[in-house]
């Protein structure tokens, strides 16, 4: 019988955490976190995200075949999931890619491009003004949208708890080893230790920080180049009146024009539309115990929370930058109501790390969301609680394992690249 203790009660945590609690042969589920769920800081508590299945990576849209109807209609899904569409203004292949692929997995879908006059016309004229230079037409999926993600991830926290695992508030500041260098635990903040047989850190931004500040002085340990902590910029906006009327029926919007580069999450009742960014950063500070330069999450709360309508400078731009090849004249006088910075790890592949660490029996981690995790919220635990068991199918292990087997050039979600770093924005 098996203990088992999870830091992190985001996407990842949270679903494994579910997934291990109604399988044979646990004893125990412990799900820790630094706030009552779900966390404000976590990169899968957000106003909503976006939930598609056109991966032209088959890997993904293989457990994509699988969340799809759970996010139609499981009971603990479907309150959140919205099938309002999606569009995606795209000058690469990705749409072909992706329409093949549906085909190859035998996934029914209705894909298809439209002329761009039309796009402007349709869903009340939103996309009338909005910025398509330079392409003749757009991709639109009409079986895909997004969804609530705070609501979703607490939902899915609560019913772990329902189940039996124990959630406990807390802040990790070190993993703990026995003699024989096994993980057999974590010591709090509070300098309360939990102790159990496998320990997973699905602790996102903050894993390689949190690996270097438990051995210090053991690299094997330290992620290296594996895991980068890095932030993107959400915003949003409220529309009133006629206003939000008009845009009611918007789908999702994803331009990857490089004058644009962002997403229009469709609309909430209330009349909130959320944007992203499709941009990503580093913050390289040193790491108090081992001296050396890492990218680490900020701790101030204002880099991490959604703040007010005020923010640095080069990010006001940028999203208003967005805000308008998105929705162009429909949008010029819309003001941008707060922000916030989502921190998410990333892999050079944007492929996840989901693995034992080999140099440490008894640990794992589950990180490497890269900006494109969220939406396998239904079924990653899944995936997680084999590889803390043994059982994951070898291609899977082999393409989330700590040590890959060579890089083949590959990105799992190649719009989210870096463009800088934090403290020069800051300085």
């Amino acid at each position: 019988m098996t203990r088992y203790l999870i830091i992190g009660a985001g996407n990842f945590g949270a679903g494994t955490a579910l997934s291990l609690i109604k399988r044979e042969g646990t004893t125990k589920v412990t799900l820790v976190d630094t706030t009552q769920f779900p966390n404000p800081r976590a990169a899968s508590h957000d106003v909503n995200k976006i939930v598609r299945d056109d991966y032209p990576d088959k890997l993904y849209m293989q457990m994509l075949k699988k969340a799809m109807p759970m996010w139609r209609s499981h009971d603990l899904y479907k309150t959140w999931y919205h099938e309002v569409g999606m569009l995606r203004a795209d000058s690469s292949d990705f749409g072909d890619k992706s329409i093949a692929s549906y085909k190859e997995m035998g996934i029914e879908n209705n894909s298809h491009f439209l002329p761009v006059g039309e796009v402007r016309k349709r869903w009340n004229g939103a996309f009338a003004t909005a910025n398509f230079d330079g392409l003749d037409k757009v991709l639109f999926n009409p079986t895909v949208g997004f969804a609530e993600a705070d609501k979703a991830l607490g939902a899915i926290v609560q019913e772990a708890v329902n189940q039996g695992v124990e959630y406990v508030l807390g802040v990790m500041t070190k993993l703990n080893f026995g003699a024989d260098g096994a993980c057999t635990g974590v010591t709090l903040q509070s300098g309360e230790t939990l102790l159990a047989d496998k320990v997973l850190l699905a602790t996102g931004a903050r894993t390689a920080s949190l690996l270097a500040q438990s051995a210090p002085d053991n690299t094997q340990l330290h992620a290296g180049d594996r895991l980068l902590a890095t932030g993107a910029v959400s915003f949003y906006a409220k529309v009133h009146g006629a206003q939000k009327e008009k845009l009611s029926p918007i789908p999702v919007l994803k331009n990857c024009l490089p004058e644009v580069k962002g997403e229009g999450m469709s609309i909430l009742k209330d009349g909130t539309i959320k944007f992203n960014c499709d941009m990503c950063f580093t913050n390289f500070v040193e790491c108090p115990l081992t001296g050396k330069r890492i990218s680490m999450a900020p701790d101030e709360m204002v880099y991490n929370v959604w703040t007010g309508p005020k923010f640095i400078k080069f990010f006001q731009e940028r999203a208003r930058k967005t805000l308008n090849g998105l929705y162009g004249k429909e949008v010029e006088d819309v003001a941008i109501d707060a922000y916030r910075m989502c921190w998410d790890a990333s892999t050079p592949t944007h492929d996840f790390l989901i693995t034992p660490h080999p140099h440490c029996q008894g640990l794992y981690v589950a990180t490497g969301g890269s900006f494109h995790g969220w939406k396998f919220l239904p079924v990653i635990g899944d995936y997680v609680a084999d590889m803390m068991q043994g059982s994951l199918e070898p291609e899977f292990a082999d393409r989330w394992a700590w040590d890959k087997k060579g890089g083949d050039g590959h990105s799992a979600n190649p719009t989210y690249q870096v463009v800088g770093d934090l403290q020069d924005w800051l300085a």
